[in-house]
């Protein structure tokens, strides 16, 4: 049997930065294998998923050393539209590959390209809407789609292809947990039909329980494990992977320590009565004629940490869009420490709100990094000194102050995890009080999670923190009360313990109950409202079990392999 897929020795330096991203890499992937590549954000996924889709050396101008064949063909010499009738890729940024007006023209432009015969293209579009679920999105128009929504119509856009091998980069980024239970099942019906998948993603659990063959973990541009998912749990570093909440009892000894940042004290105005940051009075939002949020009545408080869930399209962006005028309420009324959002002005809300979209494309326009953080505060009339320190500040407080001569990188060069960050810096740089963060943590590792939402949470300037995100447990853990948004309307809001217990929230709005809810709900925490770190859970109820392992334990070289 021909293998797919298989990589030999093969290591990548960028032509662009000099820098080495890959080294020494080999993977066989056969027809049925479903292998997730894990690893901290930076180290080398991405390039590898680049090296099997023939982006490199053709998109991106790098030396390659060893060699990568493609259905038993070498790489080098062949062109992408070659290599793309039998591997499909789906981006980790989809917005980087639709190309078409609406989802129907999205899904057909693969097929339309390979000449095939007008017939067939409908059936490819009608069957594949289908399989993912978009079949009700085929007429709108991609521009006005969620991150979530975009991320399923990519993806049936690869499967239109009727490729022999999909490559998918951090699919589930965008999701929320019941579009990502659809997506993971129709990849796993793809590789039991004969085809093969190459997953990369933070989100272990829910990969996990599509029983992936084999595991590659890259650490540092280096692979550092290639074996089955038994092994690969009891070696991945506990605090650079998200592992299953039980795997975190059974290593409990080795779990390193956590500092949550610290509670700011509730606020309230000279008169004693406490006025929220944010209110929504009957609120309706809307896009045009179309409706996404309607009777909105919510009171986000001014020192308070607010995590909103809720499925995808259901209106979580557009609801903190509207706290500064992205978009107007169609209906009720928007205030803003008690006063009309429409009569504040742009300078008053963007030191208010430090807004962070969730395409991080959207907020960068300038040549270089330090460009881009120099915009805002100067316009505020920052004297150059003062901008200078503040930029190296939240350049280090979002963990890239490392990378070399950041200052003067063209922003796009910086991988879309760091671009995320980077629009972080630049909403911290403008010292707001409330930052409002839509899917932060999407495409980060979860060391590089913990650290640089530690160091926003805990900014000077910052009073409170919204954050929009589809990474329940991040829900859970940080937040002081969790919004839950489905059907156009707020349908939760409660304390993340409270949350966890409700089991009529589980079965809809688009979430699923984790290992840690589950948890949750078997040994209630203490205080009733709060969620301790998982971390801390987890030796908590290590300590409690008897005849737990709390100690670390390496695979065996029959279960996997360690290269050197």
């Amino acid at each position: 049997m021909t293998a797919l897929i298989e990589v030999r020795d093969a290591s990548v330096r960028y032509l662009s930065t000099g820098q080495a991203a890959l080294g020494a890499t080999s993977l066989t992937v056969n027809p049925g294998d479903l292998t997730l590549v894990s690893g901290p954000s930076g180290c080398g996924k991405s390039t590898l998923l680049r090296l099997l889709n023939g982006l490199i050396p053709h998109a991106y101008r790098a030396e390659v050393s060893g060699e990568v064949l493609v259905g038993g063909r070498p790489v080098a010499g062949r062109t992408i539209r070659d290599i793309s009738t039998i591997v499909g890729t789906m981006l980790q940024d989809p917005r980087r590959q639709i190309v078409g007006t609406t989802v129907a023209a999205e899904i057909a432009f693969g097929p339309e390209n390979l000449g095939l015969p007008r017939e067939e293209i409908r059936r490819r579009v009608g069957d594949v809407a289908a399989r993912v679920g978009v079949t009700h999105l085929l007429d709108r128009a991609t521009a006005g789609l969620s991150g979530g929504e975009l991320q399923m119509v990519a993806f049936a856009g690869v499967l239109a292809m009727d490729p022999r091998v999909v490559v998918v980069d951090e699919p589930l980024a965008n999701l929320d947990p019941a579009a990502s239970l659809r997506l993971m099942r129709e990849i796993r019906r793809f590789v039991d039909e004969g085809g093969a998948a190459v997953v990369v993603e933070h989100r272990v659990e829910e990969i996990l329980e599509f029983e992936p063959d084999e595991v590659l973990y890259l650490e540092d541009g280096a692979p550092r494990y290639l074996g089955p998912v038994e092994g690969f749990l009891r070696m991945a570093p506990a605090g650079d992977v998200n592992l299953p909440f039980p795997t975190l009892v059974s290593r409990a000894g080795e779990l390193p320590a956590v500092t949550p940042p610290s509670r700011r004290e509730g606020g309230a105005a000279p008169s004693g009565q406490a006025v929220p940051r944010l209110e929504y009075r009957r609120v309706a939002l809307a896009y045009g004629p179309r409706t996404v949020l309607a009777d909105v009545d919510l009171a986000l408080d001014a020192r308070e940490r607010v995590a909103v869930l809720g499925p995808n399209g259901a209106g979580k962006s557009t609801l903190l869009r509207a706290a500064v005028m992205l978009v107007a309420a169609a209906r009720g009324e928007v205030l803003v420490d008690g006063s009309p959002v429409a009569g504040r002005s742009t300078v008053s809300l963007a030191t208010t709100f430090g807004y962070v979209f969730q395409n991080p494309g959207q907020a960068l326009f300038s040549a270089t990094v330090g460009q881009e953080l120099a915009f805002g505060p100067r316009n505020l009339g920052r004297d150059p000194e003062e901008i200078a320190r503040d930029s190296a500040d939240v350049l280090r407080a979002m963990l890239l102050d490392g990378e070399k001569d950041i200052m003067d990188r063209p922003p796009r060069t910086l991988s879309f995890g760091q671009q995320r960050r980077l629009t972080v810096a630049l909403a911290l740089a403008m010292r707001p009080r409330t930052l409002i963060l839509d899917e932060p943590t999407a495409g980060q590792d979860l060391r590089t999670t913990t650290a640089f939402l530690g160091h926003a949470l805990a900014a000077e300037s910052v009073e409170s923190v919204y954050f929009i995100t589809h990474d329940v447990d991040l829900a859970l853990t940080y937040a002081d009360r969790v919004v839950v948004v489905d059907g156009g309307r707020v349908v939760a809001d409660a304390s993340p313990a409270e949350l966890a217990r409700d089991e009529s929230v589980w079965s809809g709005a688009g979430l699923r109950a984790t290992s840690l809810v589950r948890a949750v709900r078997d040994h209630p925490p203490a205080p009733a409202g709060s969620i301790p770190h998982p971390f801390d859970l987890a030796r908590d109820l290590a300590f409690r079990t008897p005849g737990t392992d709390a100690h670390s334990s390496n695979p065996s070289p029959e279960e996997g392999t360690t290269p050197s």
